[in-house]
């Protein structure tokens, strides 16, 4: 398929607070320190033309630091920001019990029991109503966790965009949700956009990547043979992710270019919000690791908006763009 319109992308944060990746989840790990490098990090990518989705969760908001964040972005380049919603369920009230740690099972939003889900939710969407002074209508999942009743959660909420799909992955392993069905076309469903993050299946054959494109549930299948592992591999096939977190500018437009020639024009750009600091995620863990992330971030954009004639946005402003466009048509 031909691209025939300017790609769009999407800069999503996991906007959150810092925590031990490899130790599980704690109700008690709720610090947030990295504002003001978010601050300066995000101000940065702004002045070179960004449009920034935060997608907030209880603890971020909950924190001074995180507040700071939001009331400085409130004043200042607000028209290139959005406040959105991202579900930690660990830190988000309200809470059955006093345990400090939760299980894996209930660290994804979409298996706890659809009150309480959507209990937390609420909570959260309020939150956010409250410091931000506007509802969120962009719900990221934390962990990627949306299950069967989370659509129906957002809807009676007011929520318009879901970026919660992980395209080709299967995090049933994990007791999380299966996403190995889904390539990255946005699609609406249950009056709520789906708006996958984007993940790309690479090999150095074209045919391969639109195969697998059309195909995207034969990935993980394919991954569990054996024989079929070593083809893979020989056929430098690999699954990857729009972020700068493990990927580098090279990796990034490959990504890019793959997924516009297979005419997925809508793309989703996305990292953690701790990775803007060293020492808070496995991804950024010294100053060196710091500066390399940000420059090749900012490498990204100018190359999305200068080589792709890329159009950079906010989640919500493309819903609202879609929601016009098919009004005048």
């Amino acid at each position: 398929m031909t691209q025939t319109t300017s790609p769009t992308l999407a800069i999503v944060i996991h906007t959150e607070e810092e925590f031990d990746w490899n130790s599980g989840f704690f109700r008690s790990n709720n610090s947030v320190t990295h504002g003001d490098k978010l601050i300066d990090f995000c101000e940065k990518l702004i002045v070179l033309g960004a449009k920034i989705t935060f997608a907030l969760d209880y603890a971020f908001v909950n924190s001074a630091n995180g507040t700071k964040v939001i009331e400085h972005f409130k004043t200042n380049n607000s028209n290139h920001i959005e406040f959105a919603t991202h579900l930690h369920p660990w830190v988000n009230p309200p809470n059955e019990d006093n345990e400090d740690q939760i299980s894996n099972f209930n660290s994804y939003p979409g298996n706890l029991d659809k009150d309480i889900e959507f209990e937390k939710l609420k909570t959260l969407t309020n939150k956010i109503t409250e410091v931000c002074g506007k509802a969120p209508v962009t719900y990221l999942a934390g962990r990627y966790g949306i299950g069967e009743h989370t659509v129906l959660s957002l809807t009676k909420l007011g929520y318009k965009t879901d970026v919660s799909i992980s395209p080709f992955s299967d995090f049933s392993h994990q007791q999380g949700p299966d996403f190995s069905h889904f390539n990255n076309k946005k699609f609406e469903k249950d009056n709520i956009q789906h708006w996958p993050h984007t993940t790309a299946v690479v090999s150095l054959f074209p045919f391969i990547e639109r195969w697998f494109d059309k195909h995207p549930e034969q990935l993980e299948k394919q991954q569990k043979k054996s024989l079929n592992r070593l083809l893979l591999k020989l056929l430098r096939v690999k699954r990857q992710r729009l972020s700068p977190e493990g990927f580098p500018l090279n990796d990034l437009k490959k990504i890019t270019k793959t997924q516009l020639r297979l005419g997925h024009n809508n793309l989703i750009f996305s990292f953690h919000s701790p990775s803007v600091q060293a020492g808070l995620t496995p991804y950024v863990t010294s100053e060196k690791q710091a500066t390399e992330f940000y420059n090749t971030t900012a490498a990204y954009i100018q190359w999305f908006i200068t080589k792709q004639h890329g159009i950079i946005t906010t989640v919500q402003t493309a819903y609202i763009n879609k929601v016009k466009a098919n009004y005048n048509d």
